[in-house]
């Protein structure tokens, strides 16, 4: 393979691998015996820890995805559920292993060994949890977790059009199938 064919190769994984692919990973449970026919109406009840801007786009994403599925927003005291939910930011480090060929192949000569090359990569995590209450109890009966890279942003809207997309994801098994 020619050096321009193998450095196109590679940019093109690359490229693919960082925009291609998503890295947000989305869990939910929910209480099998829990009603969820007779939600309609919901208030999002959350921990004032700073109220930064992003927290407000949560509660604007979250709002708009359980308005697209049907239910209506309504004071605390007048839900038939509460969502509260909560972030967290932690600090990881992946290793990653490839090989490289080392010895006289780029020259033309066939004699090279393909040697293990480890790199450590320090990147950001984000989680939130979601948890759908019921308002009598306090008990949690739908719980829903996405995980992702935290990635940067060039401005506010990319940054709600992200939470739109978290919230989507999150909401997708709210409520759950019937079976």
């Amino acid at each position: 393979m020619n050096p321009k064919m193998f450095f196109l190769s590679v940019l093109t994984v690359l490229l693919v691998s960082f925009w291609g692919c998503s890295t947000l990973k989305v869990n939910s449970d929910y209480n099998p015996s829990f009603d969820f026919s007779k939600l309609k109406t919901f208030a999002i009840v959350y921990y004032k820890q700073g109220n930064s801007p992003m927290q407000q786009r949560i509660v604007e994403a979250l709002t708009h995805e359980f308005k697209a599925k049907g239910y209506v927003p309504a004071p605390e005291d007048k839900a038939d559920f509460l969502v509260v939910f909560h972030t967290n930011i932690k600090n990881k480090r992946q290793v990653v292993t490839d090989y490289q060929r080392v010895g006289l192949y780029p020259y033309g000569f066939g004699n090279y060994a393909m040697v293990p090359i480890q790199r450590e990569y320090e990147y950001k995590e984000g989680k939130i949890i979601v948890d759908a209450l019921d308002p009598k109890t306090r008990n949690i009966f739908w719980r829903g977790i996405a995980t992702d890279r935290l990635q940067s942003f060039k401005d506010p809207q990319e940054r709600m059009e992200y939470a739109l997309q978290v919230a989507k994801e999150l909401l997708k098994t709210f409520p759950p199938a019937k079976r």
